[in-house]
């Protein structure tokens, strides 16, 4: 039994704005089933990569046996680093219910103290520096139980590209948002955003008085943002997707074949982001020694465990 048209489009659209449906189908033309990490330049290589965490684990989730999870990262590397082994800037579980025809973006805090295995206790943005991508995957399922089956990672500079890429992104801001960090100057209201104003919205931390928690409700948001734009310009006009996927043909890394990564993109059309709840695990800010951290609320337990069974979190 193949996955649906709606646990396809979810997979593809809401884990990775906008950078999966462009390289998935691109991903047939450039290189042959079975080839895995494809060498591209070192300028080039800090867009997109998307890789199975367990093998060919994800089978039954993709034929509708157990929920999906993916983990989506944002590497905070600069231009010419490694995006691989820096920090993870953004780091959310999304889980589908492909029955249900529903999915939940879960954001985990970038300074969250966490059990970093092999390395104790550490910001959990820390595992990706440490041990890559496959380390932050082990933590996040020793953190929560929930066994990843796939982990996507793209970088700064790749969402400013490929927002520019599409025109923009519509996002509601809800408070003022005014921080010379971040580069992020903003009034409440829609605005439309461009690549770079979209990545000062994705990291202003200093604006809210939870600082790490909103930021990562705010990365949701754009991902949501995202899945609502493709799902508008398809329907006005279908070949919108083939100019999404002309953005960035070169930028992508995986070890997928061909068949799932076709069977992704082709169905990434058919999701109302209404079907998408947006959470971050409760949690409080403090201290530890001299670093600003994030304590997850034992609360969160029960959140993991909801999305371990079915793979999403109840709205409200």
């Amino acid at each position: 039994m193949r996955p649906t048209g709606w646990a396809r489009a979810l997979l593809v659209v809401i884990v990775l704005p906008v950078s999966l449906v462009i390289f998935a189908l691109t991903a047939i033309l450039s290189f042959a089933p079975g080839r895995h990490r494809p060498s591209i330049p070192a300028a080039l290589a800090d867009i997109v990569e998307i890789h199975s965490a367990h093998g060919t684990s994800y089978v039954p989730a993709l034929q509708g046996r157990r929920p999906l999870f993916i983990l989506a990262l944002g590497s905070d590397a600069r231009p010419g680093e490694d995006i691989e082994h820096q920090r993870s800037d953004s780091i959310h579980i999304i889980g589908i219910n492909l029955q249900r025809h529903r999915a939940t973006i879960l954001g985990i805090p970038r300074d969250s103290w966490v059990n970093v295995p092999g390395f104790g206790m550490q910001k959990i943005t820390s595992a990706m520096s440490l041990g890559g991508p496959d380390l932050t995957v082990k933590t996040i399922e020793s953190l929560t139980g929930i066994r990843v089956d796939f982990w996507l990672l793209t970088s700064f500079q790749g969402i400013v590209s490929m927002v520019n890429g599409i025109g923009g992104l519509s996002v509601q801001v809800t408070q003022p948002m005014h921080d010379s960090y971040s580069g992020s100057n903003f009034d409440p209201g829609v605005h439309h955003f461009d690549g770079s104003q979209a990545l000062s919205f994705a990291r202003d931390r200093h604006t809210f008085a939870d600082g790490d928690l909103t930021r990562s409700q705010n990365q949701g948001v754009l991902l949501v943002s995202a899945l609502s734009k493709l799902h508008t310009a398809f329907s006005e006009d279908p070949a919108a997707l083939f100019r999404w996927i002309a953005l960035g043909w070169r930028n992508f890394r995986t070890d997928l074949g061909v068949r799932t990564l076709l069977d992704l993109a082709l169905t990434a059309t058919s999701i109302p982001s209404s079907s998408v709840s947006n959470l971050v695990v409760p949690a409080t800010t403090g201290v530890v020694g001299a670093a600003s951290v994030v304590f997850i609320s034992p609360q969160a337990h029960v959140l993991y465990a909801q999305m371990r069974a079915t793979g999403v979190i109840a709205k409200g």
